[in-house]
């Protein structure tokens, strides 16, 4: 797999609570390992920025989970859609809904209350283009095999 790491980011508002916050991220973020950063928003209320990583096995892991929830529909999406997606520094960048997430299911966001995955691509030399291309495989598609005539036409 050409993904060096995957970095998560969710907001806790002050209006949610960081354990469930977690569980969402949990459904991504394998080793539960996160990092809070307490701040504040525009009008003083308090934010906490939760953050992860996941590298090695638990990218596959990851990238099974994606793959196995999403439908095919929204895989080939990502697929279309990775040059939008795409930074100049080889990370690929997709939102989850976090209120699905927290539910146990792989949703795209369509909202701001995501969780916000970065993919960094392992390509050399690390360019933008050469990323594009590496990320086509990432989400493909495993086609069932196919029968030849001869095996389609015959009965037990």
């Amino acid at each position: 797999m050409n993904v060096h790491h995957i970095t998560f980011r969710a907001i806790v508002a002050a209006t949610e609570s960081d354990d469930r916050v977690k569980t969402a991220l949990s459904l991504f973020l394998f080793n539960n390992e996160t990092k809070a950063t307490l701040t504040e928003g525009h009008f003083g209320n308090p934010i906490i920025i939760l953050e992860g990583r996941n590298r090695g096995k638990d990218i596959a892991r990851f990238m099974e989970v994606v793959k196995s929830n999403l439908n095919i529909t929204e895989l080939e999406a990502l697929k279309k859609e990775r040059c939008e997606r795409i930074d100049d520094e080889c990370c690929f960048h997709i939102r989850f809904d976090k209120q699905a997430a927290f539910g146990g299911k792989v949703r795209i966001a369509t909202t701001s209350d995501a969780i916000i995955a970065k993919i960094k691509l392992k390509v050399y030399p690390a360019r933008r283009e050469n990323a594009i291309i590496a990320a086509e495989s990432l989400f493909a598609i495993k086609s069932l095999p196919s029968l030849s005539t001869s095996q389609a036409n015959t009965y037990p």
